[in-house]
């Protein structure tokens, strides 16, 4: 498969296209420069223009399991770009897989994320998860913990905004993941300001997660494959529901529906007007000896 076939498929696959990633994977070191250049000219081009079909989805996922380091700083980028832009491409990956494959794709330097975190324009929950890659990079040795603690220290001065946020939310998981009992007065104090949401979670949870971490550093959390590196791009994304093929049936069985339903009613039959035609001043139609507008036209 060439490189554009597999660019189009990349572009326009309607569900999960096994054989074009098996291609891209097997053509990496051209796919990569490709990919790259396709990211850093969505990221160039206007908002008004990006609502046009872009590969950003598969990219952004292949990336994350070749561990494409040079894909790391465009992603970083990306993910500050504005919500709905980023659902219209990344769609769940936002939530279940942005943290793992910026993980993936880390290149030594963390200031890239935490510029993520500290945009106060970028997605929620995008932020939250990069609390959660830094943590993941710290219990894998890739990032140093001094750095980590100090911005998470600092984050609690520095996080726009001062109220309620999802962030919030990441940002008391790395914590607790990492098992920094020194912040724990911080983490209190944001509950106790309503930073968290306590519908999501309470103190007590964080407690718990806290010496989990202090005691078994990155168990079970960090076994969990939510909290990997992502990995192959193929078996990863087949357990989403819309690769699967269940979402096919139903969807095929919501069209069949659809089309019955679409027929369990007669149409209604179109008005006819019978006197269309009839002038005021005519004799009434229906027989009545009078003129139209002394009878039937009242």
């Amino acid at each position: 498969m060439e490189s554009s076939t597999i660019l189009h498929e990349l572009t326009h696959a309607e569900g999960l296209p096994r054989e074009a990633l098996k291609a891209a994977a097997e053509r990496r070191s051209e796919m990569v420069p490709i990919l790259i250049r396709e990211l850093e000219a969505y990221l160039a081009s206007p908002a008004a223009d990006r609502k046009r079909p872009t590969p950003l989805f598969f990219s952004f996922h292949l990336f994350g399991d070749w561990k494409e380091k040079a894909a790391y700083r465009p992603l970083a980028r990306l993910l500050r770009c504005r919500r709905n832009e980023l659902d219209a491409h990344i769609g769940d990956g936002l939530v279940e897989t942005a943290h793992r494959v910026m993980a993936a794709v880390f290149d030594g330097d963390p200031k890239p994320i935490f510029e993520i975190i500290l945009d106060p324009e970028a997605e929620e929950f995008v932020r939250s998860r990069m609390c959660e890659a830094l943590a993941m990079l710290v219990l894998r040795g890739e990032a140093d913990r001094a750095a980590v603690t100090k911005f998470l220290r600092d984050c609690f001065m520095n996080l726009v905004p001062q109220s309620e946020c999802y962030v919030w939310v990441g940002w008391q998981s790395a914590i607790a993941m990492l098992g920094l009992s020194e912040l724990k007065l911080l983490v209190r104090k944001a509950f106790d300001r309503g930073l968290v949401d306590p519908q999501c979670l309470s103190f007590s949870d964080f407690e718990e997660d806290l010496q989990r971490g202090i005691n078994q550093p990155g168990v079970p959390r960090f076994n969990d494959k939510q909290y990997a590196p992502f990995g192959n791009i193929i078996d990863e994304l087949s357990t989403w529901y819309c690769f699967t093929d269940k979402f096919k049936e139903d969807q095929a069985r919501r069209k069949q529906r659809a089309e019955e339903q679409k027929f369990a009613y007669p149409q209604p039959e179109p008005v006819i007007k019978p006197f269309k035609n009839v002038g005021r001043n005519d004799p009434c139609p229906c027989g009545s000896g009078k003129k139209y507008k002394k009878c039937c036209l009242h």
